[in-house]
């Protein structure tokens, strides 16, 4: 499909599944940088698998553009990203959109409903294994929705699949879970760290586009979370870059 280099050779699932740490899920509501935060990868060895069939908000040159037609051909993709070593990572924008095209091709319309929505787990299921067993690195956007938590009354964020599926949540399957926020640069100001750098364009705007690395007072109800110590305590909001993200990632996991 990519037309490029040589193919790999295949390891067991069991060597892919005790390697791969570089898998990144990020949550957001639209408009807040989700697309934006890919614009420093090392796009020229990057496959883009465009769900939403959207454009990205700025100029890309990804190894690869791929627009999903067929929820089905996102699993033959990844195989292939797998299999081609100039390929280092892809983008799956967004796993919302692909399940809702699963559920649309798939699903709706069937005779065996039941039967359907079986398929719609065992797809989800099928994608997630063949990216915690794989090797390159992947950035997984989703959408958020904000619930009601009925138990605690308090309201929280989450990725809106349906099924089995979302009935555990999108984010338990990863270890790595950022959320895009935009900020106000006066909640920012004071705070800087390493990996938050505030422009002048930004302070003129008066707003700046964040990840929220984890859970607080502030930022309640998200669903943020990654290995102890992989984030400082005073990078509570970083800039939304996923370059800074995966060397990180890469840093800590060795």
């Amino acid at each position: 499909m990519f037309g490029v280099g040589e193919v790999s050779p295949r390891h067991s699932q069991e060597e892919f599944m005790a390697q791969n740490k570089n898998i990144v899920l990020i949550m957001g509501k639209p408009n807040t940088g989700k697309t934006t935060s890919l614009r420093n990868l090392e796009q020229d060895a990057m496959v883009y698998l465009n769900a939403d069939l959207k454009e990205t908000p700025f100029r890309d040159h990804f190894m690869a553009s791929v627009e999903i037609a067929d929820a089905y051909e996102v699993l033959n993709h990844i195989d292939e990203i797998e299999q081609t070593n100039e390929v280092k990572g892809a983008v799956l924008d967004t796993v919302t959109f692909l399940m809702s095209m699963f559920e649309r091709q798939y699903v709706v319309g069937a005779v065996n409903t039941q039967a359907a929505w079986g398929a719609y787990g065992n797809f989800y299921r099928d994608l997630i294994h063949k990216i915690k067993a794989g090797t390159k690195d992947y950035a997984i956007m989703a959408h958020e929705d904000t619930i009601v938590n009925e138990e605690t009354s308090t309201f929280e964020t989450k990725v809106p699949i349906k099924g089995a599926v979302g009935k555990i949540g999108v984010e338990a399957d990863f270890t790595t879970v950022l959320a895009t926020k935009q900020m106000p640069i006066k909640k920012l100001e004071g705070i800087e760290n390493d990996l938050l750098h505030i422009t002048d364009e930004e302070r003129e705007d008066g707003v700046k586009y964040v990840f929220a690395t984890r859970v607080t007072k502030e930022t309640q109800g998200g669903k943020m979370r990654s290995a102890m110590g992989l984030w400082k305590r005073n990078e509570l909001y970083i800039d939304n870059d996923l370059k800074q993200v995966f060397d990180r990632l890469k840093s800590y996991y060795g």
